[in-house]
């Protein structure tokens, strides 16, 4: 075997050994990124779940009996008195 063979074979070994004592030795860290990132992606399809569920509330605005509000002139939505814009076409109302 040539010595430039063994050369990176002993390098190869040498960072499989590092990464097995690494992982030996930390592995509560990669557990904790583990869950950490599981975390925060349900944590991200809550917050798009509640994010959808008020805009639809708000496109589909249906007024109590007796409630004052507005039409939007672009759209002819209902929309409440104190919105600004409209949530379904997303133009100005004043």
């Amino acid at each position: 075997m040539p010595s430039s063979q063994l050369l990176g074979c002993l390098i190869t070994i040498i960072i499989i050994a590092l990464i097995i004592a690494f992982i030996k030795e930390f592995w509560w860290l990669i557990v904790g990124i583990i869950l950490i990132s599981i975390v925060s992606y349900y944590l991200k399809l809550i917050y798009e779940t509640i994010k959808r569920k008020d805009e639809e509330k708000k496109i589909n605005y249906n007024p109590q009996m007796g409630e004052v509000y507005k039409v939007c002139p672009f759209c002819n939505t209902k929309v409440k008195v104190t919105e600004t814009t409209c949530p379904n076409c997303k133009r100005a109302l004043n």
